[in-house]
């Protein structure tokens, strides 16, 4: 049965700058449909410099259930929310709201939880490897968390801005109580997971994260971008006998706890 869409059916949103990259739209609404859910998810274009004016225009509207969040509003979002959740708060960054039952607006976090859900679907160990992360914003916090919870030897964050690498590290390894992340190069050791958490990629015309020359095979390169599906960094690491794991996943890894959670909200 496809989707039918009547005056009862609430709304979901996923808000970003650009926007035509959004794969979440099409991989949770069959997962509504299957619930039995009355929600519809659609793309909505935010300009970076209109977020506060947009924001206030999606609380006023009563059907709308909640919206993803994708780049580059996921930390901006944290004081415009109502409240958190403290996961999302712990982060720093929010990549869902939803509207909750007295019709405030509540941030949480899924990115950290969903990327590890696609590695783990996927077959790809965390625990006991090293790790090397290029990017140091909202999804890149989220997952670096994960990553350490659970349970890699050892983290790299490498990032355009070197002390927002540091802060990060500073960030989990205090919340944590142990030194698990460090800021370095994007340089990756041998057998490392890669995990290009940055923009670059979205646009055919983007540099790549890291010199594909120091990849080899016994690496997996993982991505968050899931539009393109297969970025230049994937391709180039193909190439090279590398294992790829496709940003895709993530959003699979996601959209499942994504769509129980706005269905499950009680007016």
């Amino acid at each position: 049965m496809g989707i039918v869409i009547g005056g009862t059916t609430r709304l979901m949103g996923v808000i970003g700058d650009p926007i035509v990259q959004a794969r979440t739209p099409g991989a949770i609404n069959p997962i509504f449909a299957a619930m039995g859910a009355d929600i519809v998810c659609v793309p909505l274009h935010v300009p970076a410099a209109d977020l506060a004016t947009c924001w206030a225009g999606l609380k006023a509207m009563p059907n709308l259930v909640g919206f993803g969040i994708t780049l580059p509003h996921k930390q901006a979002a944290l004081a415009l929310c109502d409240s958190l959740d403290p996961l999302a708060e712990r982060v720093g960054a929010v990549n869902l709201v939803r509207r909750e039952a007295d019709g405030s607006f509540r941030g949480y976090q899924f990115d950290g939880a969903g990327f590890l859900r696609g590695l783990t679907q996927a077959g790809i160990a965390v625990e006991g490897r090293s790790c090397l992360m290029i990017g140091a914003g909202g999804a890149a916090v989220a997952i670096a968390f994960a990553l350490a919870e659970a349970g890699a030897s050892d983290i790299t964050v490498a990032n355009r801005t070197n002390a927002k690498a540091d802060a990060l590290a500073d960030k989990v390894n205090t919340a944590l109580g142990r030194a698990v992340l460090r800021a370095g190069p994007p340089e990756p050791a041998p057998g490392q997971l890669v995990i290009n958490a940055t923009s670059l990629g979205l646009q055919e015309s983007d540099a790549l994260p890291l010199d594909p020359e120091a990849l080899h095979p016994g690496m997996t390169v993982a991505e968050v971008i899931a539009q393109p599906e297969v970025t230049a960094l994937l391709r180039a690491a193909e190439a090279r006998g590398v294992a790829v794991h496709s940003g895709m996943r993530m959003i699979e890894g996601q959209v499942s706890a994504i769509a129980e959670h706005l269905a499950a909200r009680r007016d």
